[in-house]
């Protein structure tokens, strides 16, 4: 199954390019950290300890109560902007936990209904199909606010046992208004093998569908994998088995068990094969 090297290629730098963005995300959200909340956990220690030797003048004690009390409101929105710029529970457990959590922080600062109908899968789905979803809910909660939504329901459906996927998802928002950074996710989706469907009423309520296909797993030995993660960084034949201490010959056979596996031709090809199972970091 040949590809079209070229546009192998530009899937690739789509893929940096995305990378870039999440890698940003995670900055930002240790910038957060290290320059909001830890000095908010100083001023919450200090103000704790001062509540506590103020006893005989009830006003002090009432406004650094305050004030403790104001900081724990930023300490806790800080949390959730950093949620959204790196979500790690997506990482650690998953979509639905991750779903879970998100559908959390928005009926807490907004008082909406978040529905989550979420299908189990036997194993997790593909780290960038994950993250992609996830940033889906993102877009829709956000279009659902700004459409002043009361309601947001969220739906994940397998079918024809578990070989494709369909997100759902939809608002009764009453104002007319699209979904943030909806051309990147659709191009990040398109790269995947999916699509993307966007829907709008006369009233203004939105809905969102993404669908994939699945691919039946796939897997590679220790040594294959090693070879696919160094030439999708660019290695070389000759620089992979220098690396790997191997002979150029045998990462040829490697090379072209793995292009038998994963049903490609070129490296391009299986390198955003690789890409897609998030078994390699794209670079920023």
């Amino acid at each position: 199954m040949a590809g079209d090297p070229d546009l192998d290629r530009e899937g690739v730098k789509g893929y940096q390019a995305a990378a870039a963005v999440e890698a940003e995300r995670r900055r930002m959200a240790e910038l957060l950290d290290q320059h909001i909340v830890n000095p908010l956990n100083l001023l919450l220690a200090q103000a704790n300890a001062y509540e506590q030797t103020l006893g005989a003048n009830p006003q002090a004690r009432m406004a650094v109560s305050v004030l403790a009390s104001l900081a724990r409101q930023l300490m806790q929105q800080t949390r959730d902007l950093q949620d959204n710029l790196n979500p790690t529970i997506l990482e650690t457990l998953g979509l639905e936990a991750a779903l879970e959590s998100l559908a959390s922080r928005y009926i807490r600062a907004y008082g909406m209904t978040v529905i989550l109908k979420i299908e189990r899968l036997r194993e997790r789905l593909p780290s960038q199909i994950e993250l992609i979803l996830f940033r889906a809910a993102q877009a829709g909660l956000e279009r659902a606010t700004r459409a002043h939504a009361s309601k947001i329901s969220f739906s994940l459906t397998y079918f024809e046992k578990e070989t494709s996927l369909v997100f759902d998802l939809i608002d009764n928002g009453r104002s007319l208004t699209g979904f943030d950074g909806l051309d990147t996710l659709q191009q990040l989706v398109e790269q995947l093998g999916g699509e993307v469907l966007e829907g709008a009423s006369i009233e203004g309520s939105g809905s969102l569908t993404i669908n994939f296909t699945l691919k039946p797993s796939i897997e590679l030995t220790t040594r294959e994998m090693e070879v696919i993660q160094l030439a999708a960084e660019g290695l070389t034949n000759k620089e992979i088995a220098a690396r790997l201490f191997l002979s150029a010959r045998t990462v040829n056979f490697h090379l072209d068990n793995i292009y038998s596996k994963l049903g490609v031709n070129t490296r391009t090809e299986a390198a955003v094969y690789a890409l897609r199972q998030g078994w390699v970091k794209p670079s920023g």
